[in-house]
């Protein structure tokens, strides 16, 4: 039997971070999780700069980060609500869609806060789309029973930093902010907090701590 001390969520809002970084402390936490040593993990952050790709990307990888996510290449950065999901897929008794359709949900619950509808996409178009628009991506990875990865929506980003790539191998243009639908400065972190309580509830979390460093 899982002791509750291992079985405790850990949600972390350590604000801006490097992708390098938060990568490896992803999978330190991913393999703990897929010990059963310590409970499912909840990361909520931005990033400076970076392009990253994930399996499905033959291209060029001179200027990005491969990973093993699901999907093509995409952009992080500097307005931008990066989530990343740790999950024991096998103790919470969930699979990947499942997991999927709960990170689209908590998106579009958080969107209709704000007054913009979203709608779920799958397969090639996998994220939260608004009027024919991606304003949330998501790529998940699993190894064993947890996963890693997750989504990132655009609040405030600087959409011309899609113009360098085929952000999940569409045109650039097809990428949208909360910012660009509603015409008005979203303030970052008051959005960042409302998801995750968002989160909070959708995972039906009870029993949580809130860290807000990684380490």
């Amino acid at each position: 039997m899982i002791q509750e001390k291992t079985s405790r969520i850990s949600i972390y809002d350590p604000g801006t971070v490097d992708y390098m970084e938060a990568l490896s402390f992803q999978k330190k936490v991913h393999s703990a999780v897929n010990d059963y040593s310590r409970g499912d993990a909840f990361i909520f952050l931005q990033h400076p700069d970076v392009y990253t790709a994930g399996a499905h990307y033959k291209g060029d990888l001179s200027s990005a980060v491969k990973v093993n996510r699901g999907g093509y290449m995409t952009y992080h950065g500097p307005g931008q609500l990066v989530a990343y999901y740790i999950v024991n897929m096998k103790r919470r008794n969930i699979d990947a869609l499942g997991l999927i359709k709960i990170i689209q949900n908590s998106v579009i619950e958080l969107l209709n806060s704000y007054g913009i509808h979203g709608e779920p996409m799958l397969n090639e178009k996998t994220g939260v789309w608004v009027n024919n628009k991606k304003i949330c991506s998501i790529g998940i990875g699993i190894d064993r029973f947890a996963t890693m990865h997750g989504m990132g929506l655009n609040i405030s980003t600087d959409l011309k930093k899609f113009n360098f790539i085929n952000p999940c191998n569409f045109s650039p243009d097809i990428m949208t902010s909360m910012d660009k639908i509603s015409g008005i400065k979203h303030d970052f972190n008051s959005v960042k907090d409302k998801f995750i309580d968002i989160t909070i509830k959708n995972f039906e979390i009870d029993d949580y701590i809130i860290h807000k460093s990684i380490d």
